[in-house]
């Protein structure tokens, strides 16, 4: 079962499939396909589909074969089955993404550690300037991720992230500096808030909205979603990282 928060609707689509139901059906319909989205699939039972339908025994009655006419067999729905992998592959996409991004990180900081003559001598460094330089790298690499993490949760909070160019919208994002992007997490949830509320059904990608400085236009707002930014954290094994990229990229379907 995947509690998923949103939906695909397709409203070219779904105006010329089902411009034959009475108003009742869309409600039952689009009740019904909305429960397919988030469990993955109707029950059995049909009584039990009547009453996720909202309708009565007499109105179930009157609407099933209608009903029926946009379901498979066994009230299966092949389109939202199609979209359900499409956003379960985006889902493994992003959590290789992630993968691939730690992996590189601690790549260059490994290197950057084990290299252990000067390049100028070719003898071996003093141990304390040796020391000095691991101990800047580490911190280096730690901040690198910490950077990584609050881009990436920030990220999975804006509206259009499955469709996204994830490279593109982190590289925006290194160009702005501390205070912007602090700025930007802040003021987020308050952007979101209003373009909701003026009732526009188009949103800019995430690339776009940093590079033109969108966040400007929104007071920063509180939000459940909110996150610290720059709070210090111990550093985190590969296997920890990776379950919780995870649990951020299933987060957004629930």
């Amino acid at each position: 079962m995947s509690n998923r928060a949103w939906m695909p609707l397709h409203i070219a689509d779904y105006l010329s499939d089902t411009g034959h139901l009475t108003a009742a059906e869309h409600g039952a319909y689009l009740l019904m396909i909305m429960h397919y989205w988030q469990n993955g699939g109707l029950p059995d039972n049909e009584r039990l589909i009547a009453r996720i339908a909202r309708l009565t025994a007499d109105q179930w009655e009157e609407s099933r074969e209608v009903l029926a006419m946009l379901f498979g067999p066994g009230w299966t729905h092949k389109r939202i089955d199609a979209e359900l992998s499409k956003a379960d592959e985006i889902i493994e996409k992003r959590r290789a993404a992630a993968d691939a991004r730690y992996n590189k990180s601690k790549s260059n900081a490994n290197a950057e550690q084990v290299q252990s003559k000067c390049s100028d001598t070719g003898a071996s460094p003093l141990t304390d300037n040796l020391s000095t330089s691991s101990l800047h790298s580490e911190a280096d690499q730690k901040k690198r991720e910490r950077e990584n993490s609050v881009f990436q949760r920030w990220f999975e909070t804006w509206p259009t992230f499955t469709s996204d160019d994830a490279d593109k919208a982190h590289a925006a994002w290194l160009a702005l500096s501390e205070d912007d992007r602090a700025a930007v997490v802040a003021n987020t949830p308050g952007y979101i808030a209003t373009v909701k509320a003026s009732k526009r059904d188009t949103w800019h990608s995430a690339e776009k909205f940093l590079v033109k400085r969108l966040w400007t236009r929104a007071k920063a707002r509180a939000s459940p979603d909110t996150f610290a930014v720059g709070q210090p954290s111990r550093h985190q094994t590969r296997e920890e990282y990776l379950a919780a990229e995870l649990r951020r990229s299933e987060r957004s379907f629930r």
